[in-house]
């Protein structure tokens, strides 16, 4: 946990966590940052030849779905097990024991500056406090990052980063009990033209990439977080109320204070089946986004 005038607060509503993001809106421009970066340290197996996107394809009965009721409505998401084994087993542990119940929607962030200026980034979930500050009751373990190359930041998916752990060449990125659920940065033309963009790209990698651009440009996301989070989960039910929760008004954004200006609280969290739900569910994309091809 970081500390801010004596007191402990989540790295996730820091001043410190907001510069950090931003800066990596700027530092991996695009998903072209990304993969030429792999192109250049290809190997025999590189992991990228052969990403499954797993969360468009079809879910399984028995995949578990949390159902987050909030004060602006209820949405919910289906949770990926075999791509971050680990950091679901800890989250599904917490939503059983209760823990969510009742906890704040402690974060809104959104892009103010720029051609991009009004994207909504993403919201950050799941605190004791209004303002994200640590109290006795929350859970601070930590869970080692776990980067699925099959698991992006499509608008909807669910990731946690709450800083690093160790020292020097032994630090590790981490995540913990806040989670932040992500809007969509790709929202203008010259913006879906850069993502698209795939000549720097390797040539074994240029069917995988455009496949996901392709994504990032129809279903929305934030490609610039890609590969930076553990991404366990993806929004399939109530896009909007997801999407009041990612346009609300926050305190000052001038000031990097995106806490919101009235409370939003998560006041039941549990889980449920794909099964339970996918008759009436909407689906991994928001409907808004969808064009007359995908409807």
């Amino acid at each position: 946990m970081a500390y801010q005038g004596g007191k402990k607060v989540n790295p996730m509503h820091s001043p410190a966590f907001i510069k950090y993001f931003k800066f990596s809106l700027i530092a991996i421009v695009f998903l072209v940052s990304l993969l030429i970066f792999l192109s250049f340290n290809k190997s025999d197996d590189n992991k990228y030849e052969n990403v499954k996107f797993v969360q468009y394809e079809d879910y399984s009965d028995d995949a578990d779905v949390v159902v987050y009721e909030t004060t602006l409505g209820t949405f919910k998401a289906v949770l990926f097990e075999n791509e971050a084994p680990d950091y679901v087993k800890y989250y599904k542990k917490l939503v059983e024991s209760g823990y969510y119940n009742d906890t704040y929607v402690f974060g809104v962030v959104t892009e103010n500056e720029g051609d991009n200026k009004g994207n909504h980034l993403y919201f950050t979930a799941g605190a004791k406090s209004a303002n994200g500050d640590t109290t006795d009751d929350t859970n601070t373990q930590t869970i080692d990052a776990e980067i699925s190359p099959n698991m992006w930041a499509f608008k909807g998916s669910l990731g946690s980063f709450v800083g690093t752990d160790g020292l020097l060449f032994w630090k590790r990125n981490v995540a913990g009990s806040s989670v932040m659920f992500f809007g969509n940065s790709v929202t203008t033309d010259e913006k879906r033209e850069q993502v698209r963009d795939n000549d720097n790209i390797d040539s074994s990698l240029k069917k995988v990439y455009d496949e996901l651009a392709d994504k990032f440009c129809q279903y929305g996301g934030v490609p610039e977080a890609s590969q930076q989070y553990t991404i366990f989960g993806q929004v399939c039910d109530g896009w909007e109320t997801y999407n009041k929760i990612l346009s609300v008004e926050v305190r000052d954004v001038d000031d990097d204070n995106y806490q919101p200006i009235d409370d939003i609280k998560f006041t039941k969290v549990y889980l449920t089946s794909w099964g339970e739900i996918k008759r009436d569910a909407e689906g991994s994309v928001d409907p808004s986004l969808k064009d007359d091809s995908q409807e």
